[in-house]
């Protein structure tokens, strides 16, 4: 008997927590503008923190070839919402995760999505988005290039409680460039020479993953106010000034010693980081635009119906 009470407390604290839920849906467009700006962007590439975070894109965009072999089910936006260090570490098993090379700007569900009470963040279908005409005005402008675009149902938690969504897009330059921006075969050019990159040191030769072309995180929640905290990274292919040192012999008394102080500085290949850091107190049903020399960030937070609770029996 006592046990059954526990049980029935436990379950109605689980409903009262769910009631207590305030869901809004979300919907952000991303896109990519050419226009001049004399700013100069940091050679210090900070990698976003995506550990504990909410991943929409990546099962709808990705193939678990260990899943697929084995006949088990990859993850789905639920586990993302519930299980994202699970999730997060099979994509980072190369072998066993597929990821293309290039993301499509339409990440969406296939069918119509419904969210439920107690539940992580849904991803919503093509057709349950608004954004058709301001994508449409935006991508006619010359030099834009959109980048992403998607809309999902969460509930709106304290900044404390809420879990940010891993937001990344484009192109993934892993095979031409390291996660902190240095080309990959610049250890194989001239390796005898060694390089000095003025702010970052020697170069490292390590594997990171995908280098997306947008990545980042994107944080909405709610302290008596929505709030939208973006924390995002464009990379952009340019050229930077590293400092080279060569070997030249000296003549010391006939015998020759290796004088190392010839150096010289050389323009190399760089994968800047161009980062769009904003935390802004919003309005629902208001469109808010995020605005950057090189990128645009259209985002709407609109009320929504509030979701049932999803019966045991569904």
């Amino acid at each position: 008997m006592r046990r059954l009470s526990l049980i029935l407390l436990s379950l109605l604290s689980v409903t009262v927590h769910a009631e207590d839920e305030r869901w809004f849906e979300v919907e952000i467009y991303i896109y990519q503008q050419n226009s001049p700006s004399v700013e100069q962007w940091p050679t210090l590439v900070a990698k976003p923190h995506t550990q504990n975070t909410v991943d929409l894109i990546a099962p709808v965009t990705s193939t678990d070839i260990r899943s697929v072999r084995n006949g088990l089910t990859r993850c789905t936006s639920q586990d993302w919402a519930t299980n994202s260090n699970d999730c997060n570490a099979q994509l980072a098993t190369n072998a066993n995760v597929s990821t293309p090379a290039n993301l499509p700007v339409e990440i969406a569900a296939s069918q119509t999505a419904t969210a439920y009470m107690g539940q992580g963040p849904v991803l919503l279908a093509k057709s349950q988005s608004q954004f058709g005409d301001i994508m449409k005005k935006i991508a006619r402008r010359r030099g834009n290039t959109s980048l992403l675009h998607m809309t999902w149902q969460q509930a709106m938690k304290p900044r404390n409680q809420a879990t940010p969504l891993h937001i990344y897009a484009g192109h993934d330059f892993e095979g031409a460039y390291e996660y902190d921006g240095q080309p990959i075969n610049m250890a194989q050019d001239n390796g005898n020479i060694p390089r000095f990159d003025f702010m970052q040191g020697m170069y490292n030769d390590t594997a990171n993953g995908p280098v997306w072309q947008l990545d980042g995180t994107l944080n909405i929640y709610l302290n008596h106010y929505l709030y939208i905290e973006a924390a995002l990274n464009l990379r952009e292919k340019g050229t930077k000034q590293v400092l080279i040192t060569k070997d030249s012999l000296s003549d010391t008394a006939k015998g020759y010693n290796l004088d190392n102080s010839a150096t010289e500085t050389e323009s190399t290949p760089y994968l800047y980081a161009i980062p769009l850091k904003q935390n802004r107190r919003v309005r629902s049903g208001e469109v808010h635009y995020f605005d950057h020399p090189k990128m645009g960030m259209i985002i709407q937070i609109r009320k929504m119906t509030q979701p049932s609770t999803l019966s045991s029996g569904y």
